[in-house]
């Protein structure tokens, strides 16, 4: 019976030592824990990225902070984590683009496959076509007989080379057979101005942003990018109907630095989820416009491989340069 006794002890002692990063003096988190946040505050990311942040905070009771390192497509965001210290308390919490769609054109100072560590993704977004009312096109299929007349002439915004709302277009264009003209902006923001301004034709930008514009008259939208309607619009039909395969949507995800104890990601990914699993949560990720959704670190690491194959192949034939 003592040696049962004994037995339970030291494997108690040795879980607990699992879950204690080197180094560390208590089980993590012992301090708090910054999330990264590659694009500006206020954006789809942000609002998911501090919906997550409080209620790590609560769950740990340990400060969840949110830091907000915008600029080059995420790309300096995420360089940052996985440059930082292996230790559980630097992580990247991103939307897909600096992991999947930045590497296809972008020399970039990281490895998104071996630099940085998948914990969890636990939402993603769809974009959706609009288009000014100047443009004079109300459906798909009339932006596309619009382009075949006047080839060049429609322009799109665009949040820059390599964007989701670039390679959005550019599968319109190759699926269709059209010449639409690229106009890059720095921002999905200026992008989306420009769309109302009439300064471009169109955009493919989040839903979320686009909606509000579409339902005071101020922009038509031609077709979202999911495999079907969104319930949020489902008069809008997805381009999916006219372009068979023409669907994606933007993950969202937790990362790690390379290195990181697979005790602390699995304890990440263990709080990430019963957040995941909190429906006072879902409500507001669903009022910013995200779906929410679980993937572990197998199945993100699944969407990586997919993902960067389908958009190196959309920038290699568009012929899209860096810029």
């Amino acid at each position: 019976m003592r040696r049962e006794v004994q037995g339970s002890i030291v494997a108690a002692f040795l879980v607990a030592t699992l879950l204690t990063p080197v180094g560390a003096q208590e089980p993590y988190p012992a301090k708090p824990v910054r999330f990264i946040v590659p694009f500006p505050a206020a954006g789809p990311l942000d609002v998911v990225a501090r919906v997550y942040a409080q209620k790590l905070g609560e769950q740990w009771g340990r400060p969840a902070i949110v830091d907000n390192r915008p600029g080059a497509t995420g790309t300096i965001g995420a360089d940052a984590v996985a440059k930082a210290a292996p230790d559980g308390y630097t992580l990247l919490f991103t939307v897909d683009l600096p992991i999947v769609m930045a590497p296809t054109l972008l020399k970039l100072p990281y490895d998104a496959k071996t630099d940085l560590v998948p914990v969890a993704a636990v939402g993603e977004t769809v974009n959706m076509l609009v288009v000014h009312p100047s443009a004079a096109v109300g459906t798909i299929g009339e932006l596309v007989t619009a382009a075949k007349t006047k080839p060049g002439t429609l322009t799109f915004a665009s949040a820059g080379n390599a964007s989701p709302g670039h390679l959005c277009v550019e599968m319109v264009k190759s699926r269709a057979g059209i010449d639409l003209t690229h106009v890059p902006y720095k921002g999905a923001a200026p992008a989306m101005n420009a769309a109302l301004a009439g300064e471009v034709a169109m955009f493919c930008g989040p839903m979320i942003a686009g909606l509000p514009h579409v339902r005071a008259g101020k922009l038509k939208a031609l077709g979202v990018t999911g495999t079907q309607a969104h319930a949020l619009a489902p008069e809008i039909p997805p381009l999916a109907a006219t372009f068979p395969g023409l669907a994606f949507a933007n993950w969202y995800a937790v990362f790690a630095p390379r290195g990181t104890p697979p005790a602390v990601t699995g304890f990440l990914r263990e709080a990430l989820r019963r957040t995941y699993e909190d429906p006072a949560v879902n409500q507001r990720l669903a009022a910013a416009g995200v779906d929410p959704i679980w993937m572990d670190a197998t199945q993100i690491s699944a969407a990586i491989d997919r993902d960067l194959a389908k958009w190196d192949g959309v920038v290699k034939a568009a012929r899209i340069k860096a810029e």
